[in-house]
């Protein structure tokens, strides 16, 4: 049976390789170093998803691939580019399951050409975050200083951060439905 899902590789593969999200998240070295062996993986572990007896639903596929993007690439598809993604893979996958082979096909021709570059070796070409360079002078001048998790770099001169056992208490308050107000109060040990 693994055979004759076959074709619906090169669907996936199709799909995937247009994915801008995915590229520029692989691009940008948002998936570490072996970001690209990850986007791969994402598009196979895709591919047997859907090849599954029963056909997964289109937001059972958006939710899997958001979540490994979030996980393995640090990145949100504010764009909705992975319900587009998910909407098409059901779309062609029931066009496949129903015989409808020449409508995909004449579906995807009208495609501009797709530049293939999810296969193994491939050589991408990573973007340089630039940082910000007055952030360097500003560490030399001010040197940073590790407080526990946190790093203190904006003290006033002639000012030493305190390390006498203060604690700090945040409070939470809505102030907006989807927002919330995050406030603190710091307390001394005595």
């Amino acid at each position: 049976m693994a055979g004759s899902n076959e074709p619906f590789r090169e669907i996936v593969e199709n799909i995937f390789n247009r994915w801008s999200a995915l590229k520029l998240a692989v691009e940008h070295g948002m998936g570490g170093w072996n970001g690209l062996q990850k986007a791969i993986e994402l598009m196979n572990h895709t591919y047997d998803y859907c090849v599954q007896p029963k056909t997964p639903a289109q937001e059972d596929i958006q939710d899997a691939l958001d979540e490994y993007l979030d996980q393995e690439f640090q990145t949100i598809c504010d764009d909705n580019s992975s319900q587009e993604v998910s909407y098409y893979l059901t779309r062609y996958l029931t066009m496949f399951r129903a015989g409808q082979f020449a409508e995909i096909t004449n579906e995807l021709n009208q495609l501009p050409p797709v530049n293939k570059w999810l296969l193994p070796g491939h050589k991408i070409t990573y973007v340089a975050v630039q940082e910000d360079s007055s952030s360097e002078s500003e560490t030399e001048e001010h040197p940073r200083q590790q407080i526990g998790a946190f790093t203190v770099t904006d003290l006033p001169e002639g000012f030493a951060p305190s390390t006498s056992g203060a604690t700090m208490e945040m409070q939470e308050e809505d102030v907006e439905p989807g927002w919330t107000k995050v406030t603190t109060k710091s307390r001394r040990k005595h």
